[in-house]
């Protein structure tokens, strides 16, 4: 299960964070594709139906976790975070809970795993985000939806060796 932090650790944490300041922040999923930011969905007044198009598109040629964490790292950077899920619910992973995620996708590449292990060679600590509002479970909002989000986080918790950081909003 997940490893609680205890109150000494987490002022810890907090002290190397505040020291160290400088990380990446890697905010990437389908709405990359557009080009057009996290909120493509509703600055486009896009349906569901339209903005699921990316997820049949995605498949990142460039994507080089391994020279992000040496330019990172040459950059003096310390942490990355990467953004796991967002608000749209496409996983970055193959997560076992979900059919909206990068192992139904042209990708079919574990992108949280290839980052998480880039950072690990680069010696940078590793994050990621998850959002808790998911628009593509149908479950949302529901005492289900609970479990769902839990049994996620327990996936990126257990499955990624050491967590660094954890970004919900």
């Amino acid at each position: 299960m997940w490893k609680i932090v205890m109150n000494q650790e987490i002022c810890n944490r907090t002290e190397w964070f505040r020291k160290e300041r400088f990380g990446m922040f890697i905010h990437w999923g389908l709405y990359a594709i557009p080009a057009l930011g996290v909120g493509v969905m509703s600055e486009k007044r896009m349906t569901v139906e339209e903005y699921e198009k990316y997820f049949e598109q995605f498949d990142p040629t460039d994507y080089n976790p391994r020279e992000w964490a040496r330019l990172a790292k040459k950059a003096g950077m310390k942490y990355a975070v990467l953004t796991a899920k967002h608000h749209d619910g496409f996983c970055l992973w193959p997560s076992k809970y979900t059919e909206h995620s990068v192992k139904n996708s042209p990708c079919k590449k574990d992108v949280v795993r290839e980052a998480a292990e880039a950072c690990k060679r680069g010696s940078i600590k590793f994050g990621f985000y998850l959002s808790p509002w998911d628009r593509n479970a149908s479950c949302y909002g529901t005492p289900e939806y609970n479990d769902y989000f839990c049994n996620q986080l327990t996936e990126l918790l257990t499955e990624y060796g050491d967590i660094f950081y954890v970004w919900f909003d």
